[in-house]
């Protein structure tokens, strides 16, 4: 049985089990306040992972938020703070200062270079992260943190609602290049891919296509990292793609009119998540340093994610936490 401690606590974090008796979550009881913000590590996310990074944080911190559009930010619901009805003596521009939003890639190479001190990612580290901190001689803790998934979307005039996951990877081979073929209407296909350091991409390619070689992506069929696939395929009738369920479902919502696919007969729901009933299921992570000092607000809050009540802030942001 893997035990683990928490050793050091921020001022927020009273134990009332100190001891973690089999390593799940849930068996720390915690209470928690206010912590100064000076005493905040320097944290970073991918975009998919920013709203539990910031209701964690916000909640920590004493800040209000709410979910709400953010317009600059790409069309997207957020988390956001509401200084306004706060005391708190710093501002949002302070938050962001020590709280980054660089993406999967960007997170995991600011926490080897030591630029940060904590991450929550859509996925664990690559090997091109991993080679970067060998190189570096840096080694990093990374665990679970909660589910999530990678889902398909089309156009909503697209009459196709279910494909198999063969017929998925034979799309993003080449092999299927016509709609008629899946059960569609007879025009080709336009399959949408990922820039190649996206969170998205990496699960794409292992937990998806599992060694197969995808198609190479058009300049026009590129997502970036920041839009995706999503504002195309609202235009293009013919297009597919994929993108993390929590960022689709909790994120995008209804601003941008697609369609989620079932795969295999099963719609990707939370219950079919939580489940492992759809085929595509995958977890974020939580990342430090493993020279981090167990003394380190860095490492206590990495710890804190995983008590019983870390998971109910992730719950609460709209993840599933992984049970372990």
């Amino acid at each position: 049985m893997v035990r683990f401690f928490i050793k050091a606590l921020f001022s927020y974090v009273v134990v009332v089990t100190a001891a973690i008796g089999c390593g799940k979550i849930g068996d720390s009881e915690t209470t928690l306040s206010k912590v100064k913000f000076e005493d905040w590590p320097l944290t970073d996310c991918s975009t998919s992972t920013s709203p539990v990074r910031d209701l964690v944080a916000y909640k920590l911190l004493g800040v209000p938020y709410n979910w709400e559009v953010d317009m600059i930010g790409g069309s997207t619901y957020r988390i956001l703070p509401n200084f306004q009805d706060s005391n708190v003596p710093f501002t949002y521009n302070d938050y962001n200062d020590k709280n980054l939003c660089s993406g999967t890639h960007g997170a995991y190479t600011n926490l080897i270079e030591g630029k940060t001190d904590i991450i929550i990612a859509s996925r664990d580290i690559s090997k091109n992260e991993m080679a970067e901190a060998d190189s570096l001689r840096v080694e990093l803790e990374t665990a679970p943190l909660a589910t999530d998934a990678l889902v398909f979307i089309v156009n909503p005039k697209n009459p196709v609602k279910n494909l198999t996951a063969d017929q998925v990877r034979k799309i993003y081979t080449g092999e299927i290049t016509n709609w008629k073929e899946v059960g569609g209407i007879d025009h080709t296909i336009t399959p949408y891919i990922r820039d190649a350091d996206s969170g998205s991409q990496e699960k794409m390619e292992t937990l998806v296509m599992a060694g197969l070689t995808m198609i190479e992506g058009l300049p026009e069929t590129i997502g970036s990292v920041m839009l995706s696939p999503y504002y195309s395929i609202e235009e293009d009738e013919y297009g597919i793609g994929y993108t993390p369920y929590f960022y689709c479902t909790a994120m995008v919502r209804d601003l941008i009119k697609v369609n989620v696919l079932s795969i295999n007969g099963v719609v990707p729901t939370k219950e079919t998540l939580k489940a492992n009933k759809y085929p595509f299921v995958s977890s974020i992570y939580a990342a430090v340093r493993k020279s981090e000092s167990h003394d380190s607000r860095a490492y206590t809050l990495y710890q804190f994610l995983f008590t019983k009540n870390g998971a109910e802030m992730i719950d609460e942001s709209g993840y599933i936490p992984f049970l372990r």
